[in-house]
């Protein structure tokens, strides 16, 4: 219904923008990034997206073109909704969930608030054709350093396993670390792994 909103920002904080439009202030969920690009500006404009429920109408705004069109990708799932898309859009800039989605690392996915691993899985599955279907570019330094993450968590994984822990409670502490190379992954899994 809305294509996009322009127009004074009224107001402005990590999860909501309100638009002033001719008068009328329209509140819009936004992600992080959205938050990043737009606070502190006057004017602002607002890619849209109005989700129509039974009991509520709601908008979601974005700061440009290609966010709005990964979070129309991911709600396009069966199990992801509005919010869990802001989550993950919050999480990550859409480059860095395109390069995740096309080399399968479900891990960074699963990062975002409320996404667990299987999710994160499907949506790796489910979303990989369809970006490449789009005009949608991936570079390859951004691939590049999404196959360096995965290849970090899976030589931690490997080396935690001569610990002699179980595969699932590796994966499980490995999901809920921070780290970017492998030494400092496996640092933070043993701390965790310790308290099992």
């Amino acid at each position: 219904m809305y294509y996009y909103l322009q127009g004074d920002l009224a107001y402005c904080d990590l999860q909501t923008a309100v638009i002033d439009c001719g008068g009328v202030g329209y509140q819009c969920n936004i992600t992080a990034n959205t938050y990043q690009e737009i606070s502190g500006k006057n004017q602002v404009k607002l890619y849209t997206y109005l989700h129509v429920k039974e009991d509520a109408l709601t908008i979601y705004g974005f700061a440009d073109e290609q966010e709005k069109q990964f979070f129309l990708l991911l709600i396009s799932i069966s199990g992801v909704g509005p919010k869990g898309a802001l989550s993950i859009l919050s999480e990550m800039l859409p480059e860095t969930f395109a390069a995740a989605v096309m080399t399968g690392d479900h891990r960074q996915i699963s990062k975002a608030n409320g996404v667990g691993p299987k999710l994160a899985q499907r949506i790796c599955l489910e979303l990989k054709d369809k970006l490449a279907k789009t005009d949608i570019k991936v570079s390859e330094t951004q691939k590049a350093a999404a196959v360096a993450d995965k290849a970090a968590f899976e030589d931690a994984a490997a080396i935690l396993a001569t610990f002699g822990y179980h595969k699932n409670d590796i994966t499980k502490a490995l999901e809920k670390c921070t780290a970017d190379n492998s030494q400092d992954l496996v640092r933070q899994a043993l701390r965790m792994l310790s308290n099992i």
